[in-house]
């Protein structure tokens, strides 16, 4: 039994669904970043591996990773922002005059990247 048709199917829908993933709304991104929706996008990837040999199993990974919601933290987080004084100024800045009005914070807060 030849499934050529239901193949070709599939890689068309998976190429558009690259390419047009920019369109797709945010609200729907989101369901695919819960549990549920990674368990399903695994099943999914792992059955269209099955049927479709590893070339569709490689495009249906990089569907479904372009498809996944983009929070990306750059792990650092400045809180206020503190105005400087004579006193407070580095030996370079001392050295080479220079007077900053401001820094943004003595204090970093390291996040873990997610």
């Amino acid at each position: 039994m030849d499934f050529f048709g239901i193949k070709l199917l599939i890689f068309v829908s998976l190429i558009s669904l690259i390419i047009f993933s920019g369109h797709i709304a945010p609200a729907y991104r989101q369901h695919l970043d819960t549990i549920y929706g990674r368990l399903i996008a695994v099943v999914i990837a792992l059955l269209i591996t099955d049927f479709g040999g590893w070339p569709m199993g490689i495009l249906t990974a990089m569907a479904i990773l372009i498809l996944m919601p983009t929070t990306v933290s750059e792990g650092f987080s400045l809180e206020n922002k503190k105005r400087t004084t004579d006193k407070n100024r580095w030996f370079i800045e001392r050295i080479m005059g220079e007077k900053p009005l401001e820094i943004d914070s003595d204090q970093v807060l390291n996040l873990p990247i997610i």
